[in-house]
Protein backbone atom coordinates (compact mmCIF):
# COMPACT_ATOMS: atom_id res chain seq x y z
CA UNK A 1 0.00 0.00 0.00
CA UNK A 2 1.38 3.72 -0.88
CA UNK A 3 1.59 6.26 1.26
CA UNK A 4 2.99 9.21 2.12
CA UNK A 5 5.64 8.98 4.90
CA UNK A 6 4.52 10.75 7.47
CA UNK A 7 0.44 8.84 7.17
CA UNK A 8 -0.91 7.42 10.33
CA UNK A 9 -1.55 3.84 8.84
CA UNK A 10 -3.30 0.84 10.84
CA UNK A 11 -1.02 -2.50 10.23
CA UNK A 12 -3.05 -5.75 12.08
CA UNK A 13 -4.04 -4.40 15.39
CA UNK A 14 -1.42 -1.50 15.46
CA UNK A 15 -2.17 2.09 14.89
CA UNK A 16 1.14 3.37 13.63
CA UNK A 17 2.47 7.15 13.24
CA UNK A 18 5.63 7.54 11.82
CA UNK A 19 5.54 11.05 12.74
CA UNK A 20 6.00 10.25 16.77
CA UNK A 21 7.86 7.17 15.49
CA UNK A 22 5.46 5.45 17.66
CA UNK A 23 2.76 2.58 17.35
CA UNK A 24 -0.07 1.57 20.04
CA UNK A 25 -2.59 -1.53 20.38
CA UNK A 26 -5.35 -1.24 23.30
CA UNK A 27 -4.45 1.74 25.22
CA UNK A 28 -0.44 0.97 25.06
CA UNK A 29 1.60 2.88 23.16
CA UNK A 30 5.44 1.97 22.14
CA UNK A 31 8.38 4.20 20.76
CA UNK A 32 10.39 2.91 18.31
CA UNK A 33 13.93 3.77 17.36
CA UNK A 34 13.50 6.24 14.15
CA UNK A 35 15.18 3.43 11.82
CA UNK A 36 12.51 0.60 13.18
CA UNK A 37 9.73 2.34 12.16
CA UNK A 38 11.32 3.13 8.49
CA UNK A 39 11.78 -0.43 8.34
CA UNK A 40 7.93 -1.10 9.31
CA UNK A 41 7.16 1.73 7.01
CA UNK A 42 9.12 0.42 4.15
CA UNK A 43 7.43 -3.34 4.78
CA UNK A 44 4.47 -1.45 5.05
CA UNK A 45 5.06 0.14 1.04
CA UNK A 46 5.54 -3.06 -0.27
CA UNK A 47 2.38 -5.08 1.87
CA UNK A 48 2.47 -8.51 0.68
CA UNK A 49 5.32 -8.56 -1.55
CA UNK A 50 8.95 -9.53 -0.76
CA UNK A 51 10.80 -7.81 0.13
CA UNK A 52 14.63 -8.48 -0.20
CA UNK A 53 17.75 -7.72 2.44
CA UNK A 54 19.24 -5.98 -0.45
CA UNK A 55 16.23 -3.38 -0.69
CA UNK A 56 15.48 -3.00 3.22
CA UNK A 57 19.76 -2.16 3.09
CA UNK A 58 19.02 0.47 0.41
CA UNK A 59 16.35 1.69 1.33
CA UNK A 60 16.44 2.02 5.22
CA UNK A 61 20.02 2.36 5.60
CA UNK A 62 20.92 4.88 2.95
CA UNK A 63 24.41 6.16 2.47
CA UNK A 64 25.08 3.84 5.54
CA UNK A 65 27.62 1.20 5.23
CA UNK A 66 26.33 -1.47 7.23
CA UNK A 67 26.00 -5.73 6.92
CA UNK A 68 23.02 -7.74 6.08
CA UNK A 69 23.43 -8.85 10.08
CA UNK A 70 21.99 -5.19 10.67
CA UNK A 71 18.68 -6.11 8.90
CA UNK A 72 18.38 -9.54 11.18
CA UNK A 73 18.41 -7.65 14.15
CA UNK A 74 16.38 -5.03 13.42
CA UNK A 75 13.45 -7.41 11.87
CA UNK A 76 14.26 -9.38 15.48
CA UNK A 77 13.46 -6.41 17.37
CA UNK A 78 10.79 -5.35 15.02
CA UNK A 79 9.26 -9.07 15.34
CA UNK A 80 9.39 -8.45 19.34
CA UNK A 81 7.81 -5.22 19.42
CA UNK A 82 4.59 -6.08 17.52
CA UNK A 83 4.40 -9.39 19.20
CA UNK A 84 5.41 -11.58 16.23
CA UNK A 85 6.22 -15.15 16.03
CA UNK A 86 8.86 -16.07 12.86
CA UNK A 87 7.48 -19.65 12.86
CA UNK A 88 3.69 -18.51 13.08
CA UNK A 89 3.77 -15.04 11.34
CA UNK A 90 0.69 -13.14 11.50
CA UNK A 91 3.16 -9.65 10.65
CA UNK A 92 6.54 -10.36 9.08
CA UNK A 93 6.97 -13.89 6.88
CA UNK A 94 10.23 -15.00 6.25
CA UNK A 95 10.55 -16.13 2.16
CA UNK A 96 13.45 -17.90 1.77
CA UNK A 97 16.17 -17.17 0.35
CA UNK A 98 14.45 -13.82 -0.80
CA UNK A 99 13.51 -11.74 1.82
CA UNK A 100 10.57 -10.52 4.13
CA UNK A 101 7.15 -10.02 3.24
CA UNK A 102 4.21 -7.83 5.23
CA UNK A 103 1.23 -10.14 5.16
CA UNK A 104 -0.95 -8.11 7.75
CA UNK A 105 -3.21 -6.24 6.64
CA UNK A 106 -2.69 -2.00 6.33
CA UNK A 107 -4.97 0.38 5.37
CA UNK A 108 -5.40 4.33 6.10
CA UNK A 109 -5.82 4.94 10.19
CA UNK A 110 -9.67 5.50 10.37
CA UNK A 111 -9.74 8.20 13.51
CA UNK A 112 -12.69 6.84 15.73
CA UNK A 113 -13.88 10.72 16.47
CA UNK A 114 -14.33 11.24 12.33
CA UNK A 115 -17.12 8.42 12.48
CA UNK A 116 -20.73 10.20 12.55
CA UNK A 117 -21.75 7.87 15.35
CA UNK A 118 -22.04 8.87 19.03
CA UNK A 119 -21.37 5.17 19.91
CA UNK A 120 -17.80 4.70 20.83
CA UNK A 121 -17.51 1.14 21.03
CA UNK A 122 -19.45 0.90 17.27
CA UNK A 123 -16.53 2.85 16.19
CA UNK A 124 -13.62 0.97 17.43
CA UNK A 125 -15.71 -1.94 15.61
CA UNK A 126 -15.18 0.21 12.58
CA UNK A 127 -11.32 -0.16 13.13
CA UNK A 128 -11.47 -3.57 14.19
CA UNK A 129 -13.11 -4.36 10.71
CA UNK A 130 -11.03 -2.41 8.91
CA UNK A 131 -7.75 -4.15 10.19
CA UNK A 132 -9.21 -7.64 9.17
CA UNK A 133 -10.12 -7.03 5.65
CA UNK A 134 -7.70 -4.36 3.96
CA UNK A 135 -5.63 -6.49 2.21
CA UNK A 136 -3.25 -5.58 -0.62
CA UNK A 137 -4.35 -7.30 -4.21
CA UNK A 138 -0.97 -9.83 -4.42
CA UNK A 139 -0.59 -13.13 -5.75
CA UNK A 140 0.05 -15.37 -2.94
CA UNK A 141 -0.09 -19.32 -2.04
CA UNK A 142 -3.36 -18.57 -0.35
CA UNK A 143 -5.56 -17.30 -3.17
CA UNK A 144 -8.35 -19.21 -5.36
CA UNK A 145 -10.35 -18.32 -8.27
CA UNK A 146 -13.24 -20.47 -9.24
CA UNK A 147 -14.30 -20.53 -12.43
CA UNK A 148 -17.99 -21.45 -13.93
CA UNK A 149 -18.88 -24.59 -14.31
CA UNK A 150 -19.27 -26.00 -17.97
CA UNK A 151 -22.75 -27.31 -18.62
CA UNK A 152 -21.72 -30.85 -20.58
CA UNK A 153 -25.69 -31.67 -20.67
CA UNK A 154 -26.79 -33.18 -23.71
CA UNK A 155 -29.63 -29.98 -23.80
CA UNK A 156 -27.28 -27.53 -22.17
CA UNK A 157 -30.28 -26.46 -20.28
CA UNK A 158 -28.22 -26.81 -16.75
CA UNK A 159 -26.41 -23.84 -17.28
CA UNK A 160 -28.41 -22.10 -14.00
CA UNK A 161 -26.98 -25.11 -12.37
CA UNK A 162 -23.78 -25.30 -13.16
CA UNK A 163 -23.22 -21.59 -12.39
CA UNK A 164 -24.71 -21.92 -8.81
CA UNK A 165 -22.55 -24.84 -8.35
CA UNK A 166 -19.19 -22.65 -8.52
CA UNK A 167 -21.05 -19.74 -6.48
CA UNK A 168 -21.58 -22.54 -3.74
CA UNK A 169 -18.21 -22.97 -3.84
CA UNK A 170 -16.96 -19.41 -3.78
CA UNK A 171 -19.83 -18.59 -0.96
CA UNK A 172 -18.12 -21.44 0.84
CA UNK A 173 -14.82 -20.90 0.75
CA UNK A 174 -14.89 -17.04 1.34
CA UNK A 175 -16.15 -18.01 4.98
CA UNK A 176 -12.81 -19.88 5.41
CA UNK A 177 -10.20 -18.05 7.38
CA UNK A 178 -6.68 -17.60 5.72
CA UNK A 179 -7.38 -17.85 2.16
CA UNK A 180 -8.50 -15.16 -0.51
CA UNK A 181 -11.15 -16.08 -2.89
CA UNK A 182 -11.35 -13.92 -5.73
CA UNK A 183 -15.47 -12.68 -6.04
CA UNK A 184 -17.50 -14.31 -8.30
CA UNK A 185 -18.34 -11.34 -10.61
CA UNK A 186 -14.41 -11.00 -11.28
CA UNK A 187 -13.71 -15.23 -11.64
CA UNK A 188 -17.69 -14.99 -13.75
CA UNK A 189 -15.93 -13.01 -16.06
CA UNK A 190 -13.60 -16.17 -17.86
CA UNK A 191 -17.25 -17.58 -18.28
CA UNK A 192 -17.01 -19.53 -21.88
CA UNK A 193 -13.73 -18.36 -22.70
CA UNK A 194 -10.65 -20.52 -23.15
CA UNK A 195 -8.51 -18.32 -20.99
CA UNK A 196 -4.84 -19.80 -20.46
CA UNK A 197 -4.62 -20.92 -17.18
CA UNK A 198 -1.69 -18.63 -16.65
CA UNK A 199 -3.53 -15.79 -18.00
CA UNK A 200 -6.76 -15.96 -15.54
CA UNK A 201 -4.01 -16.29 -12.41
CA UNK A 202 -2.34 -13.01 -13.24
CA UNK A 203 -5.15 -10.99 -13.85
CA UNK A 204 -7.13 -12.62 -10.98
CA UNK A 205 -4.12 -12.55 -8.67
CA UNK A 206 -5.31 -16.15 -8.25
CA UNK A 207 -2.16 -18.86 -7.74
CA UNK A 208 -4.75 -21.82 -7.68
CA UNK A 209 -8.08 -22.43 -10.16
CA UNK A 210 -11.16 -24.47 -9.65
CA UNK A 211 -12.76 -25.88 -12.88
CA UNK A 212 -15.66 -28.23 -13.08
CA UNK A 213 -18.81 -29.41 -14.96
CA UNK A 214 -21.97 -30.48 -14.99
CA UNK A 215 -23.84 -33.11 -16.86
CA UNK A 216 -27.79 -33.98 -16.37
CA UNK A 217 -29.42 -37.10 -17.92
CA UNK A 218 -33.03 -37.75 -17.09
CA UNK A 219 -32.75 -38.09 -13.21
CA UNK A 220 -28.74 -38.37 -12.78
CA UNK A 221 -26.39 -35.92 -12.49
CA UNK A 222 -23.13 -35.72 -12.86
CA UNK A 223 -20.15 -33.38 -11.49
CA UNK A 224 -16.63 -33.41 -12.15
CA UNK A 225 -14.43 -30.85 -10.80
CA UNK A 226 -10.40 -30.03 -10.35
CA UNK A 227 -8.06 -27.67 -8.29
CA UNK A 228 -5.07 -26.54 -10.52
CA UNK A 229 -2.26 -24.27 -9.94
CA UNK A 230 -1.95 -21.21 -12.19
CA UNK A 231 1.64 -20.90 -11.86
CA UNK A 232 2.61 -24.73 -12.98
CA UNK A 233 -0.40 -26.06 -14.08
CA UNK A 234 -0.12 -28.90 -11.49
CA UNK A 235 -3.53 -30.97 -10.12
CA UNK A 236 -3.63 -30.82 -6.74
CA UNK A 237 -7.18 -32.79 -6.65
CA UNK A 238 -9.65 -33.72 -8.67
CA UNK A 239 -12.96 -35.63 -7.95
CA UNK A 240 -16.64 -37.11 -9.67
CA UNK A 241 -19.93 -37.89 -8.64
CA UNK A 242 -22.65 -39.94 -9.87
CA UNK A 243 -25.61 -39.77 -8.25
CA UNK A 244 -29.53 -38.80 -8.61
CA UNK A 245 -30.59 -35.39 -9.04
CA UNK A 246 -32.62 -35.47 -5.86
CA UNK A 247 -29.05 -35.72 -3.89
CA UNK A 248 -27.78 -32.55 -5.65
CA UNK A 249 -26.93 -31.08 -1.91
CA UNK A 250 -25.32 -34.05 -0.79
CA UNK A 251 -23.14 -34.33 -4.03
CA UNK A 252 -22.27 -30.87 -3.66
CA UNK A 253 -21.44 -30.53 0.03
CA UNK A 254 -18.92 -33.52 -0.84
CA UNK A 255 -16.99 -31.55 -3.47
CA UNK A 256 -16.94 -28.67 -0.91
CA UNK A 257 -15.72 -31.24 1.93
CA UNK A 258 -12.87 -32.94 -0.50
CA UNK A 259 -11.68 -29.23 -1.96
CA UNK A 260 -11.39 -28.23 1.43
CA UNK A 261 -9.42 -31.37 2.67
CA UNK A 262 -7.69 -31.11 -0.81
CA UNK A 263 -6.86 -27.09 0.55
CA UNK A 264 -5.92 -27.98 3.54
CA UNK A 265 -2.70 -29.61 2.07
CA UNK A 266 -2.39 -27.12 -0.54
CA UNK A 267 -3.11 -24.02 1.40
CA UNK A 268 -3.91 -24.75 5.29
CA UNK A 269 -7.73 -23.96 6.19
CA UNK A 270 -10.63 -25.41 7.80
CA UNK A 271 -13.61 -26.21 6.84
CA UNK A 272 -16.52 -24.10 8.36
CA UNK A 273 -20.15 -25.15 8.96
CA UNK A 274 -22.89 -23.64 6.50
CA UNK A 275 -26.54 -23.58 6.05
CA UNK A 276 -28.41 -24.97 3.44
CA UNK A 277 -31.78 -25.56 1.62
CA UNK A 278 -33.43 -28.71 2.91
CA UNK A 279 -35.11 -29.89 -0.59
CA UNK A 280 -33.51 -30.03 -3.91
CA UNK A 281 -36.69 -28.61 -5.72
CA UNK A 282 -35.88 -25.77 -3.05
CA UNK A 283 -32.49 -26.01 -4.19
CA UNK A 284 -32.97 -25.90 -7.93
CA UNK A 285 -35.74 -22.72 -7.67
CA UNK A 286 -32.95 -21.05 -5.52
CA UNK A 287 -30.00 -21.18 -8.26
CA UNK A 288 -32.59 -20.25 -11.34
CA UNK A 289 -33.10 -17.18 -9.30
CA UNK A 290 -29.57 -16.53 -8.77
CA UNK A 291 -29.50 -17.25 -12.34
CA UNK A 292 -32.29 -14.73 -13.47
CA UNK A 293 -30.92 -12.05 -10.96
CA UNK A 294 -27.40 -11.95 -13.52
CA UNK A 295 -29.27 -10.32 -15.95
CA UNK A 296 -29.30 -7.14 -13.90
CA UNK A 297 -32.78 -5.38 -15.38
CA UNK A 298 -36.05 -4.82 -14.57
CA UNK A 299 -37.38 -8.46 -16.13
CA UNK A 300 -34.39 -10.28 -14.30
CA UNK A 301 -35.36 -9.18 -10.99
CA UNK A 302 -38.61 -9.60 -11.11
CA UNK A 303 -37.99 -13.03 -12.63
CA UNK A 304 -35.52 -13.47 -9.46
CA UNK A 305 -37.74 -12.55 -6.97
CA UNK A 306 -40.57 -14.78 -8.04
CA UNK A 307 -37.90 -18.14 -7.80
CA UNK A 308 -36.79 -16.88 -4.58
CA UNK A 309 -40.50 -16.71 -3.23
CA UNK A 310 -41.13 -20.10 -4.47
CA UNK A 311 -38.09 -21.34 -2.82
CA UNK A 312 -39.09 -20.07 0.47
CA UNK A 313 -42.61 -21.47 0.34
CA UNK A 314 -40.94 -24.53 0.15
CA UNK A 315 -38.11 -23.78 2.67
CA UNK A 316 -39.36 -21.21 4.76
CA UNK A 317 -36.16 -21.10 7.20
CA UNK A 318 -33.60 -20.96 4.28
CA UNK A 319 -31.49 -17.62 5.47
CA UNK A 320 -29.35 -17.71 1.84
CA UNK A 321 -32.87 -17.65 -0.40
CA UNK A 322 -34.18 -14.81 2.22
CA UNK A 323 -30.94 -12.69 1.91
CA UNK A 324 -31.20 -13.29 -1.91
CA UNK A 325 -34.80 -11.86 -1.44
CA UNK A 326 -33.97 -9.21 0.22
CA UNK A 327 -31.03 -8.23 -2.29
CA UNK A 328 -33.47 -8.51 -5.12
CA UNK A 329 -36.35 -5.84 -3.72
CA UNK A 330 -33.33 -3.52 -2.39
CA UNK A 331 -32.17 -3.81 -6.31
CA UNK A 332 -35.36 -3.35 -7.81
CA UNK A 333 -35.87 0.19 -5.54
CA UNK A 334 -31.95 0.88 -6.46
CA UNK A 335 -32.60 1.02 -9.72
CA UNK A 336 -35.62 2.76 -9.82
CA UNK A 337 -37.79 -0.44 -10.91
CA UNK A 338 -40.26 0.81 -7.83
CA UNK A 339 -41.38 3.96 -6.40
CA UNK A 340 -38.85 4.72 -3.77
CA UNK A 341 -41.27 4.64 -0.82
CA UNK A 342 -42.58 0.99 -1.83
CA UNK A 343 -39.66 -0.27 -2.86
CA UNK A 344 -37.00 1.05 -0.16
CA UNK A 345 -39.38 -0.42 2.22
CA UNK A 346 -40.41 -3.43 0.67
CA UNK A 347 -36.62 -4.25 1.13
CA UNK A 348 -36.61 -3.05 4.90
CA UNK A 349 -39.31 -5.22 5.59
CA UNK A 350 -37.28 -8.13 3.82
CA UNK A 351 -34.06 -7.70 5.46
CA UNK A 352 -36.25 -7.80 9.02
CA UNK A 353 -37.21 -11.21 8.04
CA UNK A 354 -33.57 -12.25 7.10
CA UNK A 355 -32.67 -10.79 10.53
CA UNK A 356 -35.41 -12.91 12.37
CA UNK A 357 -34.28 -15.41 11.06
CA UNK A 358 -30.51 -15.28 11.33
CA UNK A 359 -29.53 -12.45 12.92
CA UNK A 360 -26.37 -12.44 12.40
CA UNK A 361 -26.46 -11.97 8.51
CA UNK A 362 -23.61 -9.86 7.20
CA UNK A 363 -25.40 -9.43 4.28
CA UNK A 364 -28.55 -8.24 5.61
CA UNK A 365 -26.77 -5.42 7.93
CA UNK A 366 -25.14 -4.17 4.42
CA UNK A 367 -28.31 -3.97 2.84
CA UNK A 368 -29.63 -1.87 5.55
CA UNK A 369 -26.65 0.20 5.79
CA UNK A 370 -27.32 1.32 2.13
CA UNK A 371 -31.29 1.75 2.93
CA UNK A 372 -30.31 3.75 5.87
CA UNK A 373 -27.92 6.32 3.17
CA UNK A 374 -29.88 6.09 -0.04
CA UNK A 375 -33.28 6.40 1.29
CA UNK A 376 -33.54 6.84 4.53
CA UNK A 377 -30.53 9.95 4.74
CA UNK A 378 -29.86 8.27 8.25
CA UNK A 379 -25.62 9.12 8.12
CA UNK A 380 -25.29 7.65 11.75
CA UNK A 381 -27.43 4.21 11.44
CA UNK A 382 -26.17 3.52 8.22
CA UNK A 383 -22.32 3.72 9.66
CA UNK A 384 -23.47 1.26 12.53
CA UNK A 385 -25.04 -1.06 10.18
CA UNK A 386 -22.03 -0.98 8.21
CA UNK A 387 -20.03 -1.41 10.81
CA UNK A 388 -21.82 -4.44 12.14
CA UNK A 389 -21.88 -5.61 8.76
CA UNK A 390 -17.80 -5.51 7.97
CA UNK A 391 -17.17 -7.08 12.15
CA UNK A 392 -19.34 -10.06 10.79
CA UNK A 393 -18.03 -10.59 7.29
CA UNK A 394 -14.79 -8.40 6.55
CA UNK A 395 -14.17 -9.90 3.41
CA UNK A 396 -17.67 -9.72 1.68
CA UNK A 397 -16.58 -7.58 -1.56
CA UNK A 398 -20.54 -6.60 -1.63
CA UNK A 399 -20.16 -5.51 2.29
CA UNK A 400 -16.63 -3.34 1.18
CA UNK A 401 -18.36 -1.80 -1.66
CA UNK A 402 -21.32 -0.56 0.29
CA UNK A 403 -18.97 0.73 2.94
CA UNK A 404 -17.36 2.75 0.29
CA UNK A 405 -20.14 4.01 -1.03
CA UNK A 406 -21.10 5.56 2.35
CA UNK A 407 -18.14 7.13 2.90
CA UNK A 408 -17.96 8.44 -0.49
CA UNK A 409 -21.39 10.41 0.27
CA UNK A 410 -20.15 11.93 3.25
CA UNK A 411 -17.52 13.03 1.11
CA UNK A 412 -14.45 11.04 3.12
CA UNK A 413 -12.80 10.40 0.49
CA UNK A 414 -9.55 8.51 2.04
CA UNK A 415 -11.69 5.90 3.49
CA UNK A 416 -14.13 5.49 0.64
CA UNK A 417 -10.80 4.52 -1.79
CA UNK A 418 -9.75 2.27 1.08
CA UNK A 419 -12.97 0.17 1.39
CA UNK A 420 -12.85 0.46 -2.93
CA UNK A 421 -9.51 -0.57 -3.47
CA UNK A 422 -10.23 -3.47 -0.34
CA UNK A 423 -13.07 -5.05 -2.85
CA UNK A 424 -10.78 -5.21 -5.49
CA UNK A 425 -8.54 -6.87 -3.63
CA UNK A 426 -10.88 -9.67 -3.35
CA UNK A 427 -12.48 -8.96 -6.88
CA UNK A 428 -9.97 -7.44 -8.81
CA UNK A 429 -12.70 -7.04 -12.19
CA UNK A 430 -15.29 -5.53 -10.23
CA UNK A 431 -16.61 -2.42 -12.45
CA UNK A 432 -18.51 -0.71 -9.16
CA UNK A 433 -14.97 -0.64 -7.50
CA UNK A 434 -12.78 0.75 -9.93
CA UNK A 435 -15.58 3.20 -11.35
CA UNK A 436 -16.42 4.20 -7.45
CA UNK A 437 -12.38 4.93 -7.59
CA UNK A 438 -12.43 6.40 -10.91
CA UNK A 439 -15.26 9.08 -8.96
CA UNK A 440 -13.02 9.91 -6.26
CA UNK A 441 -9.92 10.81 -8.32
CA UNK A 442 -12.43 13.30 -10.23
CA UNK A 443 -13.40 14.39 -7.00
CA UNK A 444 -10.04 14.90 -6.25
CA UNK A 445 -9.13 16.89 -9.57
CA UNK A 446 -6.44 13.87 -10.66
CA UNK A 447 -8.29 13.86 -13.95
CA UNK A 448 -5.73 11.33 -15.53
CA UNK A 449 -6.38 8.68 -12.78
CA UNK A 450 -10.00 9.19 -13.31
CA UNK A 451 -10.23 8.55 -16.55
CA UNK A 452 -7.80 5.40 -16.55
CA UNK A 453 -10.62 4.37 -14.12
CA UNK A 454 -13.40 4.51 -15.21
CA UNK A 455 -12.20 3.54 -18.67
CA UNK A 456 -11.34 0.66 -17.00
CA UNK A 457 -15.10 0.01 -15.32
CA UNK A 458 -16.43 0.02 -19.21
CA UNK A 459 -13.61 -2.12 -20.63
CA UNK A 460 -14.76 -4.73 -17.34
CA UNK A 461 -18.76 -3.53 -18.49
CA UNK A 462 -20.08 -2.41 -21.29
CA UNK A 463 -23.03 -2.34 -20.37
CA UNK A 464 -22.50 -0.36 -16.58
CA UNK A 465 -25.37 2.23 -15.95
CA UNK A 466 -23.75 5.37 -15.25
CA UNK A 467 -20.00 4.72 -16.40
CA UNK A 468 -20.15 6.63 -19.63
CA UNK A 469 -21.86 9.71 -18.07
CA UNK A 470 -19.16 9.85 -15.44
CA UNK A 471 -16.62 9.36 -17.41
CA UNK A 472 -17.65 11.97 -19.67
CA UNK A 473 -18.05 14.32 -16.98
CA UNK A 474 -14.56 13.61 -16.48
CA UNK A 475 -13.76 13.99 -19.81
CA UNK A 476 -15.30 17.54 -19.80
CA UNK A 477 -13.72 18.97 -16.48
CA UNK A 478 -10.44 18.16 -18.34
CA UNK A 479 -11.69 20.63 -21.37
CA UNK A 480 -11.78 17.32 -24.00
CA UNK A 481 -14.92 18.40 -25.20
CA UNK A 482 -15.26 16.08 -28.75
CA UNK A 483 -13.87 13.03 -26.41
CA UNK A 484 -16.62 13.93 -23.70
CA UNK A 485 -19.53 14.50 -26.25
CA UNK A 486 -18.68 10.75 -27.84
CA UNK A 487 -18.82 9.35 -24.07
CA UNK A 488 -22.31 11.01 -23.25
CA UNK A 489 -24.00 9.72 -26.44
CA UNK A 490 -22.67 6.58 -25.92
CA UNK A 491 -24.89 6.45 -22.51
CA UNK A 492 -28.03 4.63 -22.53
CA UNK A 493 -31.15 6.64 -21.42
CA UNK A 494 -31.55 5.24 -18.68
CA UNK A 495 -27.65 6.12 -17.73
CA UNK A 496 -28.04 9.85 -18.40
CA UNK A 497 -27.37 10.26 -22.42
CA UNK A 498 -29.93 13.95 -22.79
CA UNK A 499 -28.38 15.27 -19.23
CA UNK A 500 -25.01 14.53 -20.53
CA UNK A 501 -24.95 16.14 -24.01
CA UNK A 502 -26.58 19.14 -22.19
CA UNK A 503 -23.70 19.69 -19.89
CA UNK A 504 -21.15 19.41 -22.90
CA UNK A 505 -22.86 20.94 -25.32
CA UNK A 506 -23.25 23.80 -22.79
CA UNK A 507 -19.35 23.94 -22.46
CA UNK A 508 -19.16 24.32 -26.28
CA UNK A 509 -21.32 26.74 -26.22
CA UNK A 510 -23.74 25.28 -28.28
CA UNK A 511 -26.78 26.71 -26.56
CA UNK A 512 -29.23 25.92 -29.06
CA UNK A 513 -28.34 22.53 -28.60
CA UNK A 514 -27.67 22.13 -25.11
CA UNK A 515 -31.28 23.70 -24.84
CA UNK A 516 -32.62 20.97 -26.62
CA UNK A 517 -31.03 18.65 -24.76
CA UNK A 518 -31.96 19.79 -21.89
CA UNK A 519 -35.70 19.46 -22.66
CA UNK A 520 -35.57 15.85 -23.39
CA UNK A 521 -33.69 14.76 -20.32
CA UNK A 522 -36.23 17.26 -18.60
CA UNK A 523 -38.86 14.71 -20.09
CA UNK A 524 -37.30 11.97 -19.43
CA UNK A 525 -36.28 12.30 -15.55
CA UNK A 526 -38.91 15.02 -14.18
CA UNK A 527 -40.93 12.26 -12.76
CA UNK A 528 -38.07 9.87 -10.67
CA UNK A 529 -34.74 11.76 -11.35
CA UNK A 530 -35.22 15.41 -10.73
CA UNK A 531 -31.20 15.10 -9.75
CA UNK A 532 -29.66 14.89 -12.79
CA UNK A 533 -32.22 17.55 -14.23
CA UNK A 534 -30.56 19.84 -11.20
CA UNK A 535 -26.67 19.09 -12.18
CA UNK A 536 -27.42 20.73 -15.24
CA UNK A 537 -28.81 23.64 -14.26
CA UNK A 538 -26.22 24.03 -12.09
CA UNK A 539 -23.17 23.38 -14.20
CA UNK A 540 -24.80 25.93 -16.52
CA UNK A 541 -24.89 28.48 -13.63
CA UNK A 542 -28.96 28.18 -13.34
CA UNK A 543 -28.95 28.56 -9.85
CA UNK A 544 -32.40 29.18 -9.13
CA UNK A 545 -33.86 26.46 -11.40
CA UNK A 546 -30.91 24.07 -9.98
CA UNK A 547 -32.24 25.00 -6.20
CA UNK A 548 -35.97 24.14 -7.52
CA UNK A 549 -34.88 20.77 -8.83
CA UNK A 550 -32.83 19.68 -6.09
CA UNK A 551 -35.88 20.74 -3.70
CA UNK A 552 -37.93 18.16 -6.08
CA UNK A 553 -35.24 15.73 -6.17
CA UNK A 554 -35.79 15.85 -2.54
CA UNK A 555 -39.76 15.27 -2.40
CA UNK A 556 -39.24 12.13 -4.92
CA UNK A 557 -36.98 10.54 -2.91
CA UNK A 558 -34.61 10.60 -5.78
CA UNK A 559 -32.44 7.56 -5.18
CA UNK A 560 -29.26 9.57 -6.47
CA UNK A 561 -29.58 12.35 -4.36
CA UNK A 562 -27.10 10.61 -2.00
CA UNK A 563 -24.53 11.48 -4.23
CA UNK A 564 -25.10 14.88 -3.66
CA UNK A 565 -22.04 16.00 -1.51
CA UNK A 566 -18.71 17.35 -2.85
CA UNK A 567 -20.59 16.54 -6.56
CA UNK A 568 -18.12 19.03 -8.58
CA UNK A 569 -21.44 19.91 -10.70
CA UNK A 570 -22.79 21.56 -8.14
CA UNK A 571 -20.01 23.62 -7.52
CA UNK A 572 -21.50 26.96 -8.74
CA UNK A 573 -24.35 25.93 -5.95
CA UNK A 574 -21.55 25.89 -2.92
CA UNK A 575 -21.32 29.56 -2.66
CA UNK A 576 -25.16 29.96 -1.83
CA UNK A 577 -26.56 29.76 1.95
CA UNK A 578 -29.51 27.46 -0.01
CA UNK A 579 -27.02 24.58 -0.58
CA UNK A 580 -25.71 24.38 2.50
CA UNK A 581 -28.99 24.70 4.20
CA UNK A 582 -30.29 21.81 1.73
CA UNK A 583 -27.36 19.26 3.05
CA UNK A 584 -28.51 19.70 6.13
CA UNK A 585 -31.83 18.47 5.47
CA UNK A 586 -30.05 15.33 3.82
CA UNK A 587 -28.70 15.10 7.43
CA UNK A 588 -25.21 15.70 5.75
CA UNK A 589 -22.11 17.66 7.01
CA UNK A 590 -21.15 21.14 5.51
Amino acid sequence: MKSSDNQRLQIGAWRVDPALDEISRDGTNVKLEPRTMRLLGCLAKHAGQVVSVEKLLDEVWTGVVVTPNSVYKALAELRRVLGDSPKEPSYIANVLRRGYRLVAPVAPWVDPSAVPSEDSVAAERMNAALRGSLTTTTVSDKSIAVLPFEDMSEKKDQGYFADGMAEEVVHLLARVPGIRVIGRSSSFQFKGKNEDLRVIGSVLGAAYVLEGSVRKSGNRLRVAAQLIGTQDGSHLWSGSYDKDFDEVLQIQDQIAASLVRALQVAVGVDLPSRPILKSAPGYDLYQRGRHALDRFDKVGFESAAGYFEQALALDPTSIRVAESLALVHLYIAEWGYAPPREGFERARISCERVLRLHPTSAMTHGQLALIHSIYDWDWAAAVRKIQSALALDPRDPGILVTAAIIHLSLDRLDEAAAFYNAALALDPLGAISHAGLGTISYRMGRLPEAEARLRAAIEVSPTFLWAHWTLGTVLLAAGKLDAALAQMQQATSEGGADAGTALVYHAMERKAESDAALVRATNAYAEHSAYVVAQVHAYRGEIERAMAWLDRAYCQKDVTLYRVKGDPLLKNLEPDPRYKAFLHKLNLPE
